[in-house]
């Protein structure tokens, strides 16, 4: 049978509109995930867990207490508002809401600061570790606990040797100017681009000019080392020729490398105890030359150095 006409053929179905939806989804989906689909489940709980009720400190639990302080790990301490009052000079200028003070240092923190505030208590700071001792101290100046913080300051010179970057920073940060003299050595042998950092632009600019007198006796010292050098060389019949380890000129430069890496070697202690072990490497030179040459640049040096302050003494704002 045949048509008088072509045929054409049927155009493809048109999408129903779940289909279209469906589409559009997954192409959403694409652009923008969901990314709460990949979170674990324990994650999702911990979101929408209600808080963990706060729990009360042991030591510092009064029943007549008036003040309640909750530290920055939901821990509560009541507190006798008396006691705050009489040993602290800034905790309750802190925000008071109804008698709860909320602050921003952790328990174990604030279980030994607290501990100031009640005459019954015996602290004991030597059983703290320096990162410890050091918390309790910046919480103590932050709060003005007026025992804790001569205690804590005290009690952080014995960390000298090992931390005095840190204590650098903290007699800065809260005005311990007399343990910046004492900390002196250290200022000098730290380089000026990470001072510059820790002193405050007014004491820097006075710090220079302190580290300047220094650097002219450095410099001194390498001037001597030098003219000793060049005049002990003119002359090889020198007893310590033969052996070269022994001349003065290269124990002195040994000397000048450590003072210009740290100038606090010219301190007169340290100054004291270098000059004693040369002299006793002199003692089996053999060479006349050496140890009077020794003995000039020994004098020259002592006599420059009494001359400067040995403390960094400034006023901070």
């Amino acid at each position: 049978m045949s048509f008088p006409f072509a045929l054409e053929p049927l155009p493809p179905p048109r999408p129903t509109s779940f289909e279209i939806m469906k589409e559009l989804n997954e192409s959403r989906s694409k652009e923008f995930p969901d990314k709460r689909n990949a979170e674990p489940a324990e994650v999702l709980y911990a979101q929408f867990a209600p808080p963990t009720p706060p729990r009360t400190s042991t030591r510092f639990n009064a029943q007549d207490a008036e003040i309640t302080v909750i530290s920055s790990d939901n821990v509560l301490f009541r507190l006798h508002k008396m006691n705050v009052q009489v040993t602290s000079g800034g905790l309750l200028q802190s925000k008071v809401d109804n008698d709860f003070l909320t602050l921003t240092e952790p328990a174990e923190v604030l279980e030994i600061l607290f501990e100031f505030l009640y005459p019954d208590y015996e602290t004991d700071l030597e059983r703290l570790d320096f990162s410890a001792l050091l918390s309790v101290a910046e919480a103590a100046e932050k709060y003005g606990v007026f025992y804790a913080m001569s205690h804590c300051t005290f009690c952080l010179r014995k960390h000298t040797l090992f931390h005095s970057v840190e204590l650098l920073r903290f007699a800065v940060r809260y005005r311990k100017e007399k343990m910046l003299a004492e900390l002196t050595p250290t200022l000098l042998d730290i380089e000026l681009d990470e001072v510059i950092t820790i002193l405050p632009p007014t004491a820097f600019g006075e710090f220079c000019l302190f580290r300047d007198r220094w650097v002219k006796v450095l410099l001194k010292c390498f001037a001597l080392v030098i003219e000793t050098s060049i005049e002990h060389d003119q002359n090889k019949s020198y007893p310590c020729s033969r052996e070269p380890q022994t001349q003065i000129t290269r124990r002195l430069k040994g000397f000048l490398d450590d003072a210009i890496a740290k100038p606090s070697s010219l301190f007169p202690e340290q100054l004291d105890r270098t000059f004693l072990q040369l002299e006793v490497i002199l003692v089996g030179n053999g060479c006349t030359w050496c140890k009077d040459a020794f003995v000039t640049f020994k004098d020259c040096v002592l006599d420059r150095v009494k001359e400067l302050p040995q403390t960094f003494a400034v006023e901070l704002y």
